[in-house]
C-alpha cells in the first residue's frame, strides 16, 4: 500500500498533467488561428500525450485501490505577443 503522502503527490501530479494538456490545447488553438498548422498540431499532440500521463496516474491509484482527487486547474494562458510567446511558455 502506497505511504499517503506519496498518494498525495500522485493526485498533485494528476492536477499538473491536466493543466498542461490545457496549456497545450490554448498554444495550439492559437496558431491554429495564426494559420500555423504544423505548430498547432505539434501542441496537440503534446496536450495528449500530457493527458495521457495524467490518466496513467489515475489509472496506477485506482489499481492500488487509492483515493483518486481530480482537481480543477487554472484557466491557461490564451493571450500572446507573437507566434515565439507560445513556444517560451511551453519551455
Amino acid at each position: 500500500m502506497p505511504a499517503p503522502q506519496f498518494v498525495e503527490r500522485l493526485n498533485e501530479q494528476i492536477a499538473y498533467e491536466f493543466a498542461a494538456s490545457q496549456q497545450y490545447i490554448a498554444i495550439a488553438v492559437h496558431y491554429d488561428a495564426e494559420t500555423l498548422p504544423r505548430l498547432a498540431a505539434t501542441f496537440y499532440q503534446q496536450a495528449v500525450e500530457e493527458r495521457n500521463h495524467a490518466m496513467m496516474l489515475v489509472q496506477f491509484l485506482l489499481d492500488a485501490d487509492q483515493p483518486v482527487r481530480i482537481s480543477g486547474v487554472e484557466a491557461p494562458r490564451t493571450d500572446f505577443t507573437d507566434a515565439v510567446a507560445p513556444v517560451a511558455l511551453a519551455s
